[in-house]
C-alpha cells in the first residue's frame, strides 16, 4: 500500500480543535474510530498505544509536522489520519516550535515494512517547503485531499 492509497478524505480534519498532544491524538483517533465503527474500548486502546509509542521519543519533526504512529492489533489495513491545527501544539521537546500538521499512522502489527514505507513517504513529501505551506493554509479536508491528488 502506498501513502496515496492510505489517504481517505473522510479521515482528514481541518481545523483540529485540540491544544495538547494527547488531545490531538484522541481527536484523530476519534475520527478514525467513528469511520471504522470501533467501540470505545478499542478507541482507548489505540490512544494508549500511540501515546506509549510517543513516550519512547517524540514524532515531532521540523517544519511543524508530527507523525504519531503505532502498530495496532486488529487493524486490517494501514490508515493515515490527517489533521491541521490553526495554532501550534507543543508536540515533543521545546526544541520544536510546535506542530500544526499531524499525520496519525495506524498500521497492522503483521506488516512492519508497509508501516515504514508510509512513514518514509510522509517525511519525503513534507520535505517540500511549498507543500507544507499549502497544507498549513488548507481551509477544509477537501483542500488537503486535493493537495495529494492534484
Amino acid at each position: 500500500m502506498t501513502l496515496l492509497e492510505a489517504i481517505d478524505k473522510n479521515l482528514i480534519k481541518v481545523p483540529l480543535t485540540s491544544s495538547s498532544p494527547k488531545d490531538v491524538i484522541e481527536e484523530l483517533v476519534s475520527l478514525y474510530a467513528d469511520k471504522a465503527g470501533l467501540l470505545a474500548g478499542k478507541k482507548d486502546e489505540i490512544v494508549s498505544r500511540v501515546m506509549a509509542r510517543e513516550s519512547l521519543g517524540s514524532t515531532a519533526m521540523e517544519k511543524g509536522i508530527a507523525i504519531p504512529h503505532a502498530k495496532i492489533d486488529g487493524v486490517s489495513k494501514t490508515a493515515v489520519i490527517i489533521g491541521i491545527s490553526r495554532l501550534p501544539v507543543q508536540f515533543g521537546d521545546s526544541e520544536h516550535k510546535g506542530s500544526r500538521i499531524f499525520f496519525l499512522v495506524l498500521a497492522p502489527e503483521d506488516n512492519p515494512s508497509e508501516h515504514i514505507q508510509i512513514l518514509a513517504s510522509i517525511a519525503k513529501i513534507c520535505s517540500s517547503d511549498l507543500f507544507v505551506r499549502m497544507l498549513e493554509s488548507a481551509k477544509t479536508a477537501d483542500d488537503v485531499y486535493q493537495l495529494f491528488f492534484d
